[in-house]
């Protein structure tokens, strides 16, 4: 009797977790469907009352009309430029910070350690003046890297804050005995202990490429000139006071998912690997 009710309560638990995470996945995507239909939809259709989830009539317009100049494709390439240099700067330094955090002692670590903390907690809106100002100073506004700087400023201080926990469920014994055999501090690093939270750093550079893909506020302030303008920028073209061009929006939008579906797809199971290691502390 004892071992059927166990039983009834994990079937109960396993019922209860795949409704709440059919739900959480309806709330989330639904927008996200309801967007990538949308965009095929006549103009007469999108503002229908009541409105149809599935168009009546297919239509490739609003794509047509994005791509009706080579705009759209340029700041499609701006942003996968800078989203891409942002990912591979933060998984660069901001995997060697962390381990230098981790594994070394020196004078100014915590306080290191404290000021990324407070760099992470602050809000980009914050930044914005400052930042601007610098920018200018180092005649960087109007150029991509000046955006890049901006986009680092938010993105480095997050990965490097989620790449200490997985440095430091790596035991030190295997650090101490490959020294003891002989091994530089480069060599443990670059021989023992990366490919062992390779699928951390993974999963923070995808996180990197995704926040640095969909920042508007700071692209939208250091960045001026149309042709240096970036996909989010480029979106708010289409918004004006008296306008706005719902159905190249939502083409323009859902555009704008596909690199991030496409990077999830091809390295899935890194990204897995790195969340659910990263969540276990050593």
């Amino acid at each position: 009797m004892k071992t059927s009710s166990i039983s009834r309560q994990k079937r109960n638990a396993a019922i209860a977790t795949a409704v709440l995470l059919v739900f959480a996945l309806a709330f989330v995507g639904f927008p996200l469907l309801w967007m990538a239909i949308s965009s095929f939809k006549p103009g007469v259709e999108l503002f229908v009352v009541p409105p149809s989830i599935l168009p009546r009539s297919w239509s490739l317009e609003w794509y047509r009309q994005a791509f009706a100049t080579d705009a759209v494709v340029r700041y499609f390439l701006n942003s996968l430029k800078i989203a891409s240099i942002v990912m591979l700067i933060d998984m660069l330094v901001g995997t060697l910070t962390a381990y230098s955090l981790v594994r070394f002692q020196y004078s100014g670590r915590k306080a290191l350690m404290m000021g990324i903390l407070a760099s992470y907690c602050v809000p980009p809106i914050m930044l914005l003046l400052p930042l601007y100002k610098i920018m200018a100073t180092m005649g960087l506004t109007g150029s991509h890297v000046g955006v890049i700087v901006g986009h680092l400023t938010i993105t480095l201080p997050f990965s490097v804050w989620l790449l200490i926990p997985f440095f430091k469920k790596l035991p030190r014994e295997i650090d101490e005995a490959a020294l003891i055999d002989g091994a530089s501090e480069w060599q443990v690093f670059t021989r023992i202990d990366f490919p062992l939270v390779v699928s951390g750093v993974i999963s923070t550079g995808i996180m990197a490429f995704i926040m640095s893909w969909n920042e508007f506020l700071l692209s939208s302030v250091l960045v001026n000139k149309e042709a240096m303008k970036t996909l989010t920028v480029g979106i708010s073209n289409y918004i004006s006071s008296t306008h706005i061009d719902w159905g190249i929006i939502m083409a323009l939008g859902t555009i704008t998912t596909i690199p991030v579906i496409l990077l999830f797809a091809a390295v899935q199971r890194y990204f897995v690997e790195g969340m659910t290691a990263g969540a276990v502390k050593g």
